[in-house]
């Protein structure tokens, strides 16, 4: 159990102990954690006054010695609290964990362990403002990636929004018309009234086309949401099938996936090591097929492309990414999963420490 983030309780009830006992007992007698009082958890802890009172930084794990050459900072939700990960990418270790969102709590956190940032030469971050902050500021000699990671999940997104919005249209549409139908029984149903009819209610039909694959507008736009993040060489013929009918409807979406597309082949990891002007006269054409194509959603992708292609385009001189610390973030949300949650929060954090730090 010192070693392997097992559920406790699970690991109790396998030897025939109640799960709940063996729980306590790890925790208040054999574990390390019964020694100290939990005191570890809160040792690295930052209380600072703001106004008349005094505020404190909660940082469950900080290990120095996890700090190195090759970092990567992300979030974390925990229960209902957001905290800020720094992971070392080449140990896999967690370095860092606080409960802070704040650049001006971060700052103290690092003031208070002064030779840790010069330690860092490469930090890979997803775009938040924040984490630019961070990179600029207080790891200041780092060359800072953008994560490829979060730039194909962002212009993911922006080619799934397309197809979301015709769909809403059509569910538009769909409502547009029961809404018709409904006005039309109320006049229909006054109308009996007062000639004394008896008024016999109908029921509300909305007739969608069938196309030749058999599917609606609103189906072709349901179903193909999974054939928009394959390439063209990977659909199956009912997906080939139905991208010709549902491009055909809407080549705005098949725009955009053609973009799409091209994108991803520019972040390739063959790429990596290519010269930069080769690779900033690809990234320009690319912006100006977007311009061409005039859809909003890719627009707003290529604007947040722009605003970090300095921290994009250093993905190509080594091809750094955040994929240890994702499998970290993946590591720790399947231990809060297996332990049932967070509700004894210092020793979670003991164990935590224990096992990924």
């Amino acid at each position: 159990m010192d070693e392997s983030p097992l559920n406790i309780s699970s690991f109790g009830k396998a030897l025939r102990l109640e799960g709940g006992k063996l729980y306590r007992w790890y925790r208040d007698v054999l574990s390390d954690y019964a020694k100290d009082g939990g005191e570890s958890v809160r040792e690295n802890n930052i209380t600072f006054s703001q106004g008349d009172k005094e505020e404190t930084i909660e940082v469950p794990i900080f290990r120095e010695e996890n700090f190195g050459s090759h970092m990567a900072i992300d979030e974390k939700q925990i229960g209902n609290d957001f905290y800020t990960i720094i992971s070392n990418r080449e140990s896999g270790k967690l370095a860092m964990l606080a409960k802070t969102m704040k650049y001006f709590e971060l700052n103290l956190i690092f003031d208070s362990h002064p030779n840790v940032a010069s330690k860092v030469e490469t930090l890979t971050r997803d775009f938040s403002n924040l984490y630019k902050k961070v990179g600029d500021q207080i790891f200041s000699k780092s060359i800072q990636i953008g994560d490829k990671f979060h730039v194909i999940k962002n212009l993911m997104d922006a080619h799934q929004s397309i197809r979301i919005r015709y769909r809403q249209k059509e569910l538009t549409d769909k409502r547009e018309s029961y809404i018709a139908f409904k006005s039309e029984e109320k006049e229909r149903r006054k109308e009996c009234e007062q000639s004394g009819i008896i008024f016999k209610k109908r029921k509300f039909s909305y007739k969608e086309k069938r196309y030749s694959n058999g599917e609606t507008k609103l189906e072709l736009l349901a179903r193909g949401r999974y054939l928009l993040y394959k390439y063209e060489n990977k659909w199956s013929k009912k997906e080939k099938k139905r991208a010709e009918i549902l491009f055909g409807l809407f080549p705005e979406i098949e725009t955009a996936y053609k973009l799409s597309c091209e994108f991803r082949d520019f972040m390739s990891r063959k790429n990596i090591g290519e010269s930069y002007l080769h690779m900033s006269l690809r990234l320009n054409q690319w912006y100006e097929n977007v311009e061409k194509a005039d859809i909003s959603e890719m627009s707003n992708f290529q604007n947040m492309v722009e605003t970090n292609e300095e921290y994009i385009m250093n993905y190509f001189i080594n091809g750094e990414t955040n994929a240890l610390a994702e499998g970290l973030n993946s590591k720790i949300q399947r231990f809060i999963t297996s332990n049932n949650g967070t509700r004894d929060k210092d020793f979670f954090f003991f164990r935590l420490d224990n096992y990924y730090a």
